[in-house]
């Protein structure tokens, strides 16, 4: 699909570099360990009388009318700060109302006509105002973000100075503008690892300083190198694949660099040669011809304050030609690839300190400020003290948008689990016995830009964050799998795919469950999943891992709250204009729902 300029860069830049910000990959399991991991139920069990209203009231029909609504071309593809997601949000709030949940939003602002009849007989001062089911946010919107590099490097009593422009030089994920000024020092691959004794770092200053490194690891291909340990061979040479955006949370050594003081970050590719590099920036994403052409321009939105999250948020990261980075180097008499190859024959560091040599970064933009909205509403638990603790069902509620006549209607991704959350809230709120915990519904906005209304909310919770006990999260639920699906799943977490595993799973009725480490989460799926029949592939996340998927789970998860994630399958559909109601599977989004409602209930009453 043709996109924007900008959004080429971007789409090369996420190409090039996520190998050496994405996680570790796990040992491959042996496949007595899948199975392990497989919930396969052949006959599902009738519900207790304690939670079986709520459960029943939870159907594919009432789905597919929800979703038929929210992926409509009417709501414009509900694109985050815009007149369609607004619709989107406005309608849960009235449905919401309708099944009398309480608003756990924001307290709305009094005009003057309120303010004086508060003041009057009509009602007492002290009677607090009531909540609305919407949280609002600001957010920056930043486009048209254009960024210029100036070199100079002093030689003695002569000067030179060079200009480079983002696109045809170099890629950037520069959102903000504004200028850097700073001396440059060359901090060789940029990696500190005391275990086998190597430090870029050691002796070199890169405080307040723009720090060239290369990317990777030295000695990708040489069995000798001490990178070549299982351990720093999958942290610094781990593949990259197209489904990279359910992987987040690893390391990322900008990041590490970032943490140092450093100004900004320079990386030349340690695998892509200068001639690939232009031909990507010179190259249109390849088309489908079934497919539209959309020239959508690339806009970021921020959450002002809020600090860094995504990669464009922090320190400038900024992928170089080996040609800009030889004319860095210029002042020694070094070039880049000599330098590499230094490095990779001694298998020591040589950083370098270049005297004389001094960086710009200039970055213009276009920024405004524009208001989204969270959905936010909650069913109170039954027990007098328990009932002050809470578990949250989100989803987020945005897509992509519309342009130039095409909408991106979102059926699966979000519509399918903003639906989902909608029965819940709809089953908890009919179901005659409450669990002993609170249960607040979230619908969240901003997913798509980088998690942004999952990421205020935990920065700004309705309820505290230590009286909130899990959180649960609803990404994609509608498309079954197909055969060709599961096999793609399978490498993606790296399953074997043995033909005795694959003969076990029904791919109309697979899904994957990833959940926080401890906690017996993947007991409680296993349990829930008894009455309701999925075939369920359980995912446990690493100790350190911030959250398996870059859905909204991850903002809890960087906050310590932990969390169970249901999606269903990834379809050619994603983020195109296909992705529309008649392909989604209206039992799936019933089964997955029940599901998540015998998960939460467990989870709420334990």
């Amino acid at each position: 699909m043709k996109k924007s300029v900008l959004s080429l860069l971007l789409v090369f830049f996420l190409v090039l570099t996520l190998g050496a910000q994405a996680p570790q990959q796990a040992q491959q399991p042996k496949p007595e360990d899948i199975l392990k991991n497989l919930v396969l139920v052949e006959k599902p069990q009738a519900v207790s009388e304690k939670v079986k209203m709520g459960f029943e009231s939870i159907t594919a029909k009432d789905s597919l009318a929800l979703l038929s609504y929210l992926s409509s071309d009417l709501l414009e593809g509900r694109e985050t700060a815009t007149r369609g997601y607004d619709l989107a949000a406005e309608y849960a709030s009235s449905l919401l109302a309708l099944w009398k949940l309480k608003p756990a939003g924001d307290t709305p602002s009094l005009g003057r006509f309120q303010m004086m009849r508060r003041m009057g007989a009509e009602a007492p001062p002290s009677s607090p105002p009531e909540k609305s089911y919407l949280q609002g946010l600001a957010l920056r919107e930043i486009s048209d973000v254009s960024t210029e590099i100036t070199l100079n490097v002093k030689t003695g009593a002569e000067s030179k100075t060079r200009s480079f422009l983002s696109g045809i030089d170099f890629t950037n994920m520069t959102s903000t503008a504004g200028s850097i000024e700073a001396p440059v020092v060359f901090a060789g691959y940029g990696i500190t690892e005391k275990e086998i004794g190597w430090d870029d770092f050691k002796n070199l200053d890169v405080k307040r300083k723009i720090v060239l490194i290369i990317s990777e690891a030295p000695g990708k291909d040489d069995p000798k190198s001490p990178f070549q340990k299982k351990e720093l061979k999958d942290k610094y040479f781990p593949p990259a694949g197209p489904f990279m955006r359910y992987q987040r949370g690893g390391f990322n050594k900008a990041q590490e660099i970032a943490k140092l003081g450093a100004a900004a970050v320079l990386q030349v590719q340690n695998s892509v040669s200068d001639a690939d590099m232009f031909k990507g920036l010179a190259t249109p994403r390849r088309v489908s011809d079934d497919r539209p052409i959309i020239d959508k321009p690339r806009r970021r939105l921020l959450i002002p304050g809020a600090g860094p999250e995504m990669p464009w948020e922090s320190s400038p990261v900024i992928t170089i030609t080996r040609e800009i980075a030889d004319a860095i180097l210029e002042g020694t008499g070094q070039k880049i690839d000599n330098l590499k190859k230094k490095i990779e024959d001694t298998y020591k560091p040589a950083s370098l300190e270049l005297p004389g040599t001094r960086l710009t970064l200039a970055t213009t933009a276009k920024t405004t400020l524009v208001t989204s909205s969270n959905v936010l509403a909650y069913i109170e638990g039954s027990d007098p003290n328990l009932k002050n603790e809470f578990v949250v069902i989100g989803a987020h509620l945005d897509h992509l948008g519309k342009w130039d006549g095409y909408v991106f209607n979102g059926a699966d991704d979000n519509g399918s689990g903003s639906v989902g959350v909608l029965d819940l809230a709809r089953a908890f709120a009919a179901n005659p016995e409450k669990p002993k915990r609170s249960i607040l519904f979230c619908l969240w906005t901003g997913e798509e830009e980088g998690l942004l209304g999952s990421r205020y909310y935990v920065q700004n919770p309705a309820f505290p964050l230590a009286k909130t006990v899990a959180y649960i999260n609803l990404d994609m639920i509608s498309r079954p799998y197909d055969e060709r699906g599961l096999g793609r799943m399978a490498r993606m977490m790296n399953m074997p795919e043995t033909q005795d595993l694959f003969k076990k799973i029904r791919p109309a009725s697979f899904i994957t469950a990833s959940f926080s480490a401890g906690g017996g989460y993947g007991d409680i799926v296993k349990n829930a999943d008894e009455f309701v029949g999925l075939d369920v592939f359980l995912r446990e996340a690493g100790t350190q891992e911030r959250g398996m998927g870059g859905s909204d789970h991850s903002s809890f998860a960087s906050v310590k709250i932990p969390y169970v994630f249901y999606m269903a399958g990834m379809t050619e559909d994603y983020h195109q204009t296909s992705d529309s109601v008649e392909k989604v599977s209206g039992e799936l989004i019933e089964k997955v729902a029940r599901l998540t409602y015998l998960t939460a209930y467990a989870l709420a009453d334990k």
